[in-house]
């Protein structure tokens, strides 16, 4: 069905020669989903009229563009009113209602100026007035009725974001902060609260202690006057934060004026909620405190279950603040203007840009923050953004208008409401699947490497934090995955031991020299993704893929882990079980290498256990049965495309064909050169059964052995430095021994 349209373009506008022919296209409509034909014609009509795209020398006194022009481009290094070249383009922000709307994008000095009418007077043969391209002035200050506005439809129309948790989930004594008292309290029950996402930086703020918990709970201390008013009881409290330097921050005041001016009561913020007592076993990092250990793993209980996140991602710490919440507090400013008699304001041509590149996202503990909660208030310097599991709004542009998440075969938003980099940052939907796929592999391939790769790039101010900024990330996916063992899932242990340094395509194309991992993280296991400084070149990322499609295609060894006892002790325990007769048939090694069984278990077991408790951490150990191999590596690459090393079952290199490639930072260049051997041991194989395209070809009587490529750290205790896989073909071309190593 056709849609006629009746548009209402700026009138009397006062233009120099050089911008008139660009007046129709600011404000412009034409009918969406044009066949080839008619967009031709459509373009030849309107923008191919236009040359040569390019506006130089400005004159602002005399040209009401002009003025915005200047206006805009003036603030940046290097623009000259006569010699700058503004390059302009054509840009379709969205559609709605069957209508494409267009405008302009104005380019120099590196930054975009897209302008839009405030009120575009744009109708359809119904009468009926079309909000879809429209500008919205940002004020200084932050009006509180859109964020109501955003929950509100967040909430009535999106099934997405119904919360997956509620306040009857939080089985620990869970603590909020009443805005309207200013002071910590108990959660009511079926409490609605707004959670803060900040980051803390070297701000010295106060914090829930047991010495100040007292003092907290009256009405009006959570306040800069409550701090001063400290008498009586409290006055040690007050002497005490005042030696320290102790201050409630500007980015928590605003936070809750925020909750106040959008009627929320209570607002949950992790260091007035959770007693930070530091009591930690700085030997494993295990917390002690009782508060941390009960809250810290149920993170995706208390962003899960909050009614909004609020996002603090400006500034570098917790004073930063929430520009324009509070008058002090203003955000920058956006270019506006008039062309005759229609008011035009500058939109973000990527609003969450500012928000990729800021200090909030390379912080780790913000990373699960912002994955578990269902819905974010982003504040940003320039506006705030409205971001949910469904979709994204912005005060600039009317979006929710648009986008109601009912009308998306005749809708479409600018593309950074769902860029790329959000990917990360996806919750798992089992529904969408078929009954019949192996969902723990998509959820291992899709979600949970996807999750690892953003958050292992995230900077942590005290390492012994490490895993407890994932713990939440780890509780969602104990629901596909059940319980995990130092980041690796229990269930899918041997699977995910593969875990390595990829490097992107680029890479592979201009030969980037190869970092991988070169420096541990004290206090954690080399087998996991955790016991590892991430410091990687953008050309390199953390690589983690369950290789098949069905669980029975993967074949196990036998691994135990130690722990601590009911009664306190350290104890083994068994982590994965052997697949014996598989590994037989392989004929690797002796009959039996692979067998554990509880005789084995009772017999020889305790004198590895014994060797795994004299290491410095016994926790972090593993102790697995299986075999060792010598490999041979060589300084030459794997292929002309590649810069990992070949290795080999021997020293000679002409005469063997090599098993693969593994990779090596510059600084084992010399020891490659004089000779280099290491070993791996085997901790998997699987095969992926026969080929779609031949389905005559199968590769399940040559499968893929997985290895771990170590080093020794003492008498039959190693460390893991890499992984490496090659099919049993080659790998039998090695000589084989049984061992039980420890593994720390």
């Amino acid at each position: 069905m056709s849609v006629t349209w009746s548009i209402t373009r700026p009138e009397s506008a006062t233009l120099c020669e050089q911008c008139t022919p660009y007046l129709p296209l600011l404000v412009d409509v034409s009918a969406a989903r044009k066949d080839m034909k008619t967009h031709g014609e459509w373009w030849k009509a309107t923008y191919e009229k236009v040359k040569p795209w390019v506006i130089q020398g400005l004159l602002p006194n005399e040209c009401e563009l002009c003025q915005i022009l200047h206006r805009c481009f003036s603030r940046f290094a290097g623009f000259d009113t006569t010699n700058t070249r503004i390059n302009v383009s054509c840009y379709r922000p969205s559609t709605h209602k069957g209508l494409d709307h267009h405008t302009c994008i104005f380019a120099a000095c590196g930054y975009k100026l897209l302008l839009a009418p405030v009120k575009p007077s744009v109708t359809v043969d119904s009468a009926e007035t079309v909000h879809a391209f429209a500008g919205r002035p940002v004020f200084a200050s932050f009006n509180p009725l859109l964020a109501k506005i955003w929950l509100a439809k967040c909430g009535a129309q999106h099934a997405e974001c119904k919360p997956d948790h509620s306040s009857k989930d939080l089985d620990f004594p869970f603590r909020v902060v009443d805005v309207q008292e200013a002071r910590l309290v108990d959660a009511p029950p079926d409490v609605r609260y707004v959670a803060l996402s900040y980051m803390w930086g070297a701000t010295k703020q106060v914090m829930l202690k047991r010495s100040n918990k007292k003092f907290l709970e009256q009405p009006g201390s959570i306040t800069p006057e409550g701090l001063a008013e400290a008498t009586g009881e409290h006055a040690a409290v007050k002497e005490e934060m005042e030696a320290e330097g102790r201050i409630i921050p500007r980015t928590i005041r605003e936070a809750i004026r925020l909750c106040q001016l959008i009627n929320e009561r209570y607002l949950w913020i992790d260091s007035l909620c959770i007693i930070q007592d530091d009591e930690i076993q700085m030997e494993t990092g295990a917390w002690t405190n009782e508060d941390k250990l009960a809250q810290i793993p149920k993170m995706d209980i208390i962003y899960g279950a909050s009614a909004l996140t609020v996002v603090a991602a400006c500034g570098s710490d917790s004073n930063a603040g929430l520009p324009g919440v509070h008058p002090s507090n203003a955000r920058a400013g956006q270019t506006l203007g008039k062309l005759g008699d229609q008011f035009f304001v500058s939109l973000q041509y990527d609003p969450m840009q500012a928000f990729w590149r800021s200090t909030w996202m390379s912080r780790a503990w913000t990373f699960q923050e912002f994955l578990l909660s269902r819905r974010h208030l982003i504040f940003l310097p320039e506006q705030v953004v409205f971001h949910c599991r469904k979709l994204a709004w912005c005060e600039d542009h009317p979006l929710e208008y648009v986008d109601d998440g009912t009308t998306h075969l005749t809708s479409s938003v600018p593309a950074w409401t769902n860029s790329a980099e959000l990917i990360p940052f996806r919750l798992p939907v089992r529904s969408v699947w078929a009954a019949d796929v192996f969902y723990p592999a998509v959820f291992i391939n899709q979600f949970y490497s996807s999750w690892l790769q953003n958050f292992l790039q995230r900077r942590l101010t005290v390492p012994s934090d490490f895993l407890f900024a994932f713990e939440g990330a780890l509780s969602v996916s104990k629901k596909v995955l059940g319980t995990f063992h130092h980041g690796l899932p229990v269930s899918y242990f041997c699977e995910t031991l593969n875990w390595m340094v990829g490097q992107s395509p680029a890479a592979w194309n201009n030969k980037s020299p190869y970092q991988g991992l070169t420096q541990r993280r004290p206090g954690f296991a080399s087998w996991s993704w955790t016991g590892w400084m991430w410091d990687l070149p953008a050309s390199e990322s953390f690589n983690l893929s369950y290789q098949v499609k069905s669980y029975d295609k993967w074949r196990r060894v036998g691994i135990w882990g130690i722990r601590k006892s009911t009664n306190g002790d350290l104890e083994p325990w068994r982590v994965t079980s052997p697949d014996v007769t598989p590994w037989d048939r392989l004929d690797l090694a002796p009959a039996g290498t692979f067998d554990a069984d509880d005789n084995w278990a009772y017999t020889d077991l305790p004198t590895y256990f014994d060797i795994a408790k004299r290491t410095k951490i016994p926790s972090n150990c593993l102790i697995i049965k299986t075999i060792i191999a010598t490999i041979h590596i060589s300084s030459q690459p794997l292929n002309q495309y590649s810069n990992l090393n070949r290795a080999y079952p021997t020293s000679d290199f002409t005469a063997k064909q090599s098993l693969g490639g593994i990779g090596f930072s510059s600084e084992w260049a010399d020891r490659i050169e004089a000779g280099l051997q290491l070993q791996i041991i085997a901790v998997g194989n699987f095969f992926r059964g026969p080929d779609p395209r031949w389905p005559d070809r199968t590769d399940e009587d040559d499968p893929t052995i997985m290895c771990l490529v170590v080093q020794p750290a003492e008498d039959r205790v190693f460390e893991r430095l890499n992984e490496f896989r090659a099919q049993t073909s080659l790998m039998k071309e090695l000589d084989w021994k049984p061992v039980v190593a420890v593994l720390q």
